[in-house]
């Protein structure tokens, strides 16, 4: 009966350690570093989504898509919805994507802007405009992610809301 282990037997043991070692490591830190960077994209995307509820129901019970209100003119960073109890925009700045009621900006009771922090998100959106009148605004956005040396696009979407009247008009054709 034995009671020791072989010096072939601890060689063996020695060369095969450090890379069981390595491939654990390696393992361990794609761990690490993965679910942290997943896990902001998906509080990212739920950030999106929450912005695009917010805009489908400001187009929902939109009047119209004005091209300018006042000072402020609709563009490739700057959308506008006229609704009944005033104009709303939505502008892309700085990574967020900011909504204000335009209308109440001149009365003293404003009410504060509400901001969506969308660091890595791209959002572009487009009018869509028939009979010269602009109807609908067709949405598009994915956020972007730096993986291994690459740019990556994620969990990428594209809507198309229609302006209030404009869109119950289309549904009884």
């Amino acid at each position: 009966m034995r009671k020791g282990f072989t010096l072939v037997e601890m060689l063996a043991v020695i060369m095969v350690l450090p890379f069981v070692l390595l491939v654990i490591s390696g393992l361990f830190r794609t761990i690490i570093r993965d679910i942290p960077e997943s896990y902001s994209i998906a509080q990212e995307n739920t950030t999106l989504l929450d912005m695009l509820e917010q805009f489908r129901q400001d187009t929902d019970r939109a009047e119209g898509l004005p091209e300018s209100f006042e000072d402020h003119t609709a563009n490739d960073s700057m959308i506008l919805i006229a609704l009944e109890t005033g104009v709303i925009s939505y502008q892309l700045k700085d990574g967020q994507v900011i909504r204000r009621n335009l209308t109440d900006a001149r009365r003293s009771e404003a009410q504060e802007p509400r901001v969506w922090s969308l660091p890595h998100t791209k959002v572009v959106w487009r009018v869509w405009a028939r009979d010269g009148k602009r109807h609908a605004v067709e949405t598009s956005a994915h956020i972007e992610q730096f993986v291994r040396g690459q740019w990556k696009e994620k969990m990428a979407n594209s809507h198309l809301y229609f302006a209030g009247s404009f869109g119950k008009a289309l549904a009884q054709e």
